[in-house]
């Protein structure tokens, strides 16, 4: 396809023609002299002189082929060096300031144009059919040499085709008819493509987009903003720009949205905005959205609102949570979200569902129970607590989301708690065997520890490894108890069997008593068969394999709150590492954990159990001594039955001041994920056309792949029924085979699609084929 000629082309082209000529009775002309008064065509040069054998009249310049009338004539008479020109070309002098009544008989010319005179007699003029010389509307307008292209004839169209001249000479010539009429703003915009983007990046930075135009661009840039956008950056200034731009009335609504969906590309325009709100705000079409001012306002408004909430009861924090929200949770719409200047609306939407989350605590009357109504839909106001945490911004908005999580889930999971350890009085949760073989591995099978996993950050890992689209399956279990590291992540390994009891929380390897540490729990899974992968390695996909990932415990002691801040990248980093053991080649990536965790800010309550009755301690669980008795609720330890656990009232810790910690009964602590990972499910189709066989008019395809439930139809269109040649489209059967038939003898030989139909009848593949030919 040849490219579409541009206004460049058709110049070329007129300018060449000037010089045609009767060959049959004529000397070819000396040169072509181009007159141009008003210099309308200075500016195309550059994009002309690589075209043609073109000189200049003016300061002498022998790089471009300029100088004066003298330089010209001998340029003519090629009595210069690099007069090289193609002997069949003739030459084109341009004549800027001047005009064909200038060029008159020798003696009356102006004297710097004398050499050029005689010039007239044995060349041509380029001019008008009138005489006039050629301007840049005359060459769009005129029929006779012409584009014969309407333009609009007032001043600001002359001036602005003038300034887009080098950009017109680009622009296809088809497409400038289907502009007609060329107006100013049409013009302008060839030099601004995207004038309300250049005007946002014109008010971010004024000084260097001005200095970055060419003077053609600026005044185009100024003729567009004074219509349609009714104001001139040169004498109203960015500060009027963002007085209008605030407003959004009319044409500068556009601008507004254009500024809303990229706010950080034009960073300096807030600081606009700020310096630019009018004062009165009592106006109908005053936008808060708009000032900076008025979002922080409403920031602090509420940011004191919640820091009410101080000695709230829990009802009464839902409800001006819920006014709360209905008074500021627009402002998550507005552009100073986007700009991170509006945490504390953003955490209202957290606060929200915490609200909703803990307006019933988690019921049932056993362990069994209340820990489904957790994974159903009670571990959403841990989540919940955790966004809020996040969202906060400033030490200020720390405090006051504080404030407001406390009040609203402090009292649920003291609640919760409670529930569950009389639920566990009654009814004791599962045992596991301390006995049996140890299951063997399965092959393309990874799995990998994430120690702190608790059950709603294992919802938020599966929901991102999910979005990435691979597979999830979402199990749960009760943890080993007391759910601390030492005891719960051998009871969760595969060599559990191979383990016992030890010394304060340990386990021992039953064969040679030794401690179970880090290193001695991967000894025993290598020698089990397998292979024991760093956090950087993939290993060979072939057998089984065992890998850590994660800082969550870790975080969580050393950070206390500040783990609410942890938890999207801890999860964002596991998903990742899950998805590179998938790509290397694992057919399943397995995902364990020890046990889940409290965390409440300011610090959990503290209580009290004297520690000589007591052989070791956790935060909130302890070893008694054998003798020992106490008030407080104990559970048999996993390791040995006859070892009491000593474990925490509601959600209290024996060590004060702690804002982080586990080893107690709570659903939160003792209910863990499973998550079962695989690759994407395909995408493409699920069986493919191998083979396409004529017999006459009878085809018969062979489909390889899963084709349960599929057919097969002959079609002139895929997609198309109407367009079937067998009477009716076949299921594909046992084998893999189908035949049909072409009841039309007149098909012969016409070209066809085999399609492959789901069981939508959506085509799943196609091959293409001619009737009664093999393919």
């Amino acid at each position: 396809m040849s490219k579409a000629e541009t206004f460049l082309d058709a110049f070329l082209s007129a300018l060449r023609r000037a010089a045609d000529y009767n060959r049959a009775d004529q000397a070819p002309p000396a040169a072509v002299l181009w007159t141009d008064r008003d210099r309308q065509w200075e500016s195309l040069l550059p994009r002309l002189r690589p075209e043609l054998p073109l000189f200049t009249l003016g300061p002498y310049d022998p790089a471009t082929r300029t100088g004066p009338a003298i330089y010209l004539r001998c340029m003519v008479a090629r009595a210069l060096p690099k007069a090289d020109w193609p002997e069949d070309q003739t030459p084109i002098l341009y004549l800027p300031g001047v005009s064909r009544q200038e060029l008159r008989a020798v003696e009356d010319c102006p004297h710097l144009l004398q050499p050029l005179a005689e010039l007239q007699y044995r060349g041509v003029l380029w001019t008008q059919k009138n005489g006039r010389d050629w301007t840049i509307e005359a060459f769009l307008r005129t029929t006779d040499g012409g584009l014969q292209i309407e333009v609009a004839t007032d001043n600001a169209t002359r001036e602005a085709m003038q300034r887009a001249l080098v950009r017109l000479a680009d622009e296809p010539v088809a497409a400038l008819r289907i502009e007609t009429p060329l107006t100013a703003d049409k013009l302008n915009t060839l030099l601004n493509p995207e004038p309300v983007r250049n005007l946002l990046l014109w008010m971010n930075d004024p000084i260097g987009q001005k200095t970055a135009r060419s003077q053609a661009e600026w005044d185009a840039f100024r003729a567009i903003c004074k219509d349609p956008f009714n104001f001139d950056p040169e004498t109203d200034g960015e500060i009027t720009a963002a007085e209008l731009l605030g407003k959004q009335e009319r044409i500068w609504k556009s601008v507004w949205n254009r500024f809303t969906e990229s706010p950080r590309r034009y960073p300096a325009i807030p600081e606009l905005l700020r310096r630019a709100r009018p004062e009165r705000k009592d106006d109908l079409f005053y936008h808060p959205s708009s000032w900076p001012q008025d979002n922080e306002a409403a920031e602090k408004a509420l940011r004191e609102r919640l820091i009410v909430l101080q000695d709230a009861l829990p009802a009464d924090a839902r409800r001006a949570i819920r006014e709360l929200e209905a008074a500021h949770g627009l402002r998550r719409e507005w552009v100073w979200t986007e700009l991170g200047q509006s945490p504390l609306a953003c955490a209202l939407l957290a606060l929200v569902a915490l609200a909703e989350a803990t307006e019933r605590p988690l019921g049932g009357g056993t362990p069994q129970e209340i820990a489904d109504a957790y994974v159903k839909d009670g571990w959403k106001a841990d989540a919940a607590f955790l966004d809020a945490l996040a969202a906060a911004g400033t030490a200020e908005d720390v405090t006051a989301v504080k404030i407001a999580v406390e009040s609203l889930y402090r009292a649920w999971l003291q609640a919760s708690a409670e529930a569950f350890q009389q639920a566990v009085q009654h009814h004791p949760l599962p045992l596991l065997p301390l006995s049996g073989e140890v299951p063997a591995p399965r092959s393309g099978c990874c799995l990998l520890f994430a120690d702190g996993l608790r059950f709603d950050v294992g919802q938020r890992l599966a929901d991102a490894l999910e979005a990435k689209g691979l597979t999830v399956v979402r199990e749960w279990q009760f943890a080993a108890l007391p759910g601390v590291t030492a005891t719960a992540k051998p009871a969760a390994s595969p060599v559990a069997p191979l383990l016992g009891p030890g010394p304060e929380f340990h386990a021992t390897v039953t064969s040679d008593g030794a401690k179970v540490t880090a290193e001695t729990l991967r000894r025993e899974l290598a020698g089990c068969g397998y292979a024991i992968l760093s956090e950087e390695e993939t290993g060979t996909p072939t057998g089984a394999a065992w890998t850590e990932f994660g800082h969550l415990d870790t975080s969580g002691h050393t950070e206390g709150w500040k783990l609410a801040l942890r938890v999207p990248e801890e999860v964002r980093e596991l998903a990742q590492r899950i998805q590179v053991l998938l790509e290397t080649g694992w057919t399943e990536v397995r995902v364990i954990t020890d046990h889940g965790w409290l965390l409440l800010p300011g610090g959990l309550p503290k209580a009290d159990l004297p520690e000589h009755l007591t052989e070791t301690r956790k935060g909130r669980c302890a070893r008694l001594k054998p003798s020992s008795t106490t008030g407080q609720q104990t559970v048999p330890w996993h390791w040995d039955k006859e070892v009491h656990i000593a474990v925490a009232p509601g959600i209290s810790c024996y060590t004060a001041g702690k804002e982080y910690e586990h080893g107690g009964l709570s659903p939160q602590e003792c209910v863990i994920p499973i998550l079962t990972v695989r690759g994407a499910l395909p995408t493409g189709p699920i069986a493919t056309i191998a083979e396409v066989r004529w017999t006459r008019l009878r085809c018969r395809v062979q489909i390889a792949g899963a084709f349960s439930g599929l057919m097969i139809d002959l079609r002139t269109r895929a997609a198309d029924l109407a367009t079937s040649l067998a009477a009716a489209p076949k299921p594909v059967e046992a084998t893999g085979q189908v035949s049909l038939v072409v009841p039309d003898d007149s098909r012969q030989g016409e070209a066809a699609l085999v399609v492959l139909l789901g069981p939508e009848g959506q085509v799943l593949a196609q091959r293409a084929t001619i009737v009664g030919e093999d393919t």
